[in-house]
């Protein structure tokens, strides 16, 4: 049996048989009694770190012996107790998450000894892949870090550890996955090619205005203002993946929880009255069938709201026949963006039209995109160049 190694002047520090660290303390409950116990780490520093803070703890009356949680078991009553009022769309976000990467490697682990060593190999894990699972982009990776890192936040509040062990790690670099909008002559292509389409109001309208998916297949007719040609953007049909099969939500609230009022081109206006005399006629049609209680725009001919997977797979084959494959229905919302600056909007305009929370947010994703917006720069500083040197 390998032989208990002591740390030199480190007290009631102490490296265990396997390796790892142990600290032993001495504190008094709340009945008075006096107990110990231990606390572990990778490494001595980190021992003697969490060691020195409960220490402190104990000092001042006010250390708490807590409830022995595994990681798992933590994150169960995270969710359960400072969730609640999370968007139930977020909570099965993280549910998801912490079922498929978290709790099958680091839920059996007893919550006061995670260390930082751990959880950056889980994250390394995660990165380059292994035999359970294949790798993970570095914006996933940074998902999964981000809910783990507030579990074990709120762990510190609730006096469950005292250190964050997801602080200090190295996360990969996500990197912004390249626009893919549609501009000048391919905007030409994309409208010829979605004449006679079936969603060819849903995407039209999506081009020339800059509503997300979920916003513009959630719209109401109650959100339109015909007359002002303005839309009150202030709810989403977003699918949830997190189910199997997946379903769908309607949802109150925009993304980011603020209302906005979108402003359409008198273009756009017509496509809507066209799109509301077609609905008209589908609800005649349909009789008693007929079923919009959310007196959704864009729907089937049963009145039934439209599904995310049949609107993208059908625009995804149009774009590939205009000779643009990789443009995803989210660059419609990049391209309405970036020709409505290319065109004279104010930078301010497009922010709000989009609900960007910032101009600088607008500016820093579009501008250096427009190829045009640049030339008129150039030309611009070609023509102040001239004027000054006279």
């Amino acid at each position: 049996m390998a032989k208990r190694k002591a740390a030199d002047g480190a007290g009631s520090i102490r490296q265990r048989p396997d390796g790892r660290w142990e600290a032993r303390f001495t504190f008094t409950d709340e009945l008075g009694q006096k107990k110990r116990s231990s606390i572990y780490g990778d490494t001595q520093k980190e021992v003697r770190q969490k060691l020195t803070s409960i220490l402190k703890a104990v000092d001042s009356n006010t250390y708490h012996e807590a409830k022995r949680y595994t990681v798992s078991e933590w994150l169960d009553e995270w969710i359960k107790t400072y969730c609640v009022d999370l968007k139930q769309m977020t909570i099965s976000g993280y549910k998801q998450k912490i079922n498929t990467y978290i709790r099958p490697r680091l839920g059996k682990v007893p919550l006061r000894s995670l260390s930082n060593v751990q959880v950056q190999r889980f994250y390394n894990i995660l990165s380059a892949g292994d035999d359970k699972q294949k790798p993970l982009s570095p914006k996933s990776v940074q998902n999964v870090h981000g809910i783990l890192h507030k579990a074990m936040e709120q762990a510190i509040a609730a006096r469950l550890i005292s250190v964050n062990p997801c602080d200090h790690v190295k996360l990969p670099k996500a990197k912004k996955a390249p626009l893919k909008p549609l501009m000048d002559d391919n905007i030409t292509a994309f409208l010829e090619a979605i004449k006679g389409e079936k969603y060819e109001a849903v995407y039209f309208v999506d081009l020339f205005s800059g509503l997300r998916q979920s916003e513009i297949l959630g719209l109401s007719w109650d959100d339109i203002d015909m007359e002002s040609g303005l839309i009150h953007v202030c709810r989403q049909l977003q699918r949830n993946y997190n189910t199997k099969p997946a379903s769908y939500v309607f949802l109150d609230e925009t993304k980011n929880g603020k209302d906005r009022i979108a402003a359409i081109a008198p273009s756009v206006v017509k496509v809507l009255k066209d799109q509301q005399r077609k609905q008209a006629e589908w609800r005649l049609a349909a009789g008693e069938a007929w079923s919009n209680p959310r007196n959704l725009v864009f729907t089937d001919e049963l009145g039934n709201h439209l599904s995310h997977s049949a609107v993208y797979c059908r625009f995804k084959r149009i774009v590939a026949s205009i000779g643009m494959p990789e443009t995803r229905f989210h660059d419609l919302r990049h391209s309405y963006a970036i020709n409505a600056l290319q065109n004279g909007d104010s930078p301010k305009s497009v922010c709000d039209q989009l609900g960007h929370y910032s101009t600088a947010f607008t500016m820093d994703t579009y501008a250096a995109t427009s190829n045009t917006m640049r030339k008129e720069s150039q030309d611009r500083m070609e023509q102040y160049i001239l004027r000054i040197a006279k």
